[in-house]
């Protein structure tokens, strides 16, 4: 069994003498009575730091609501930002199917149109070539005099060869000559289409994403 050990108070000479009375060291006694006025003054300094105490907790707890209506808002936000962004996505993908619908019904009616606006952009680069290669999925009658009533417009004069591709997309095609190439695949480019809204969409949803607020300054 342990044993504490007896502590020791150091001891007080309170007032300390020297050489011919005069005092060398006093300890202060603890003032016990007090005049009126002293007593109105110690009131006084108790409630004013009273006062500051109870101001000082009420900034504190004013800071921490600020604080918590920061993080909900901040939180709401985000919820908020969160379905906006889906509903956009999910616009962005009714439209493209919409889109591809009506592309796929006008293509249907006009197969030989998007070739014949390409012969027609070509314009130049084919006037001289000696001949041109056409590769649609069915290069029928019709598309064939498309094809060479636009190759006409242009200025060429060489030959035109057809070839069937089957498997393509309606109104894909592909036109070849000794100088180049140009093709056109309506489903390849609905896809590139979607890619770049979605890159779009992120890149937004990136920049509506603000960093988090740092806590604010609590006073003491």
């Amino acid at each position: 069994m342990t044993h504490e050990q007896p502590k020791y108070k150091k001891f007080d000479f309170g007032t300390v003498y020297g050489d011919g009375g005069r005092v060398v060291a006093s300890t202060p006694k603890e003032k016990k009575f007090f005049t009126p006025e002293e007593v109105e003054a110690i009131r006084q300094q108790a409630h004013t730091q009273g006062e500051l105490s109870a101001m000082a907790r009420a900034q504190m707890a004013q800071a921490q609501a600020v604080q918590a209506l920061a993080e909900a808002a901040g939180q709401g936000l985000e919820a908020l930002n969160a379905v906006l962004m889906q509903h956009k996505d999910e616009c962005v993908e009714l439209a493209l199917i919409c889109a591809q619908k009506i592309a796929a019904q006008a293509l249907e009616l006009f197969p030989d149109a998007p070739v014949k606006a390409a012969l027609e952009a070509l314009g130049e680069e084919i006037s001289g070539a000696p001949r041109l290669v056409i590769t649609a999925s069915s290069p029928d009658a019709n598309l064939q005099k498309s094809v060479r009533e636009a190759a006409g417009l242009t200025g060429f004069q060489g030959a035109i060869q057809f070839r069937e591709a089957p498997g393509r997309h309606v109104g894909a095609f592909e036109i070849q000559w000794p100088e180049g190439r140009a093709a056109y695949d309506p489903e390849r480019i609905h896809e590139a289409l979607r890619t770049a809204l979605k890159e779009v969409l992120m890149a937004e949803m990136a920049h509506s994403q603000k960093p988090a607020h740092a806590p604010l300054a609590r006073e003491a």
